[in-house]
């Protein structure tokens, strides 16, 4: 429950009321490995996600064996949620656990179905519902103007202003292969203009942290 109350799904419903909410949509609590994949590309969508604890990547694979990383999830965000509203009858990504994951699976019907009582605590839900996905169409929106671009630089910049905290240091959720994979490039391409960016005073990379030294001409790269 407290978990759930973390939660942006679960905002303004109270314990009582999740576990209400647990029983009638007859959700279920599962575990994946890191690297294992939660859903697939092709498979059938039905049911909506939140992470619990851990960290899954929203991925577009090829046959040519290349992978986008379109986002990670943090725990206690929703995924798969694009596919609740429309006439998809397929994943067009795969959701795959970056570490070990505990996901909170919930069935569509709940969210299409209301009971003759119409709780208030299910009209909240699909309120909550709905404001995730306003949401999330803004972080595909924040990557569609990253990948714009016309340099890699300019890609870094962006992402680095955009995920900094108010102290300029940008913590790295992902791996370096990851992170080339989310920005479109080649890892060694990444790693090379990092370093020339640290080089030029912008930034400095301290193990799992990038810290921005220089906000204004990172800025002045994409105007």
């Amino acid at each position: 429950m407290n978990r759930l109350a973390l939660s942006k799904l679960f905002q303004a419903i109270t314990d009582e009321e999740r576990e209400r909410i647990l029983v009638c949509s007859k959700a279920a609590i599962k575990q994946y490995k890191a690297n294992h994949y939660i859903f697939e590309q092709g498979g059938r969508p039905s049911k909506l996600f939140l992470l619990l604890s851990g960290r899954v990547q929203i991925v577009k694979d090829f046959t040519s064996g290349k992978r986008d990383v379109l986002y990670l999830v943090e725990a206690g965000n929703v995924f798969g949620e694009i596919f609740l509203f429309g006439d998809r009858e397929s994943y067009w990504y795969d959701a795959v656990a970056v570490t070990d994951v505990e996901v909170l699976e919930m069935p569509w019907d709940f969210f299409y179905h209301f009971c003759s009582n119409a709780c208030e605590h299910h009209k909240q839900l699909t309120q909550n519902m709905l404001e995730i996905l306003s949401e999330n169409n803004f972080k595909i929106t924040r990557k569609l103007h990253i990948l714009s671009t016309s340099s890699l630089r300019e890609r870094l910049a962006i992402w680095l202003i955009d995920s900094a905290d108010t102290t300029g240091k940008v913590e790295l959720h992902m791996k370096r292969e990851q992170l080339a994979d989310f920005l479109g490039v080649a890892r060694p391409s990444l790693s090379r203009e990092l370093m020339k960016m640290q080089s030029d005073g912008l930034i400095a990379v301290e193990k799992k942290y990038i810290i921005i030294k220089d906000e204004q001409a990172l800025e002045l790269l994409y105007e």
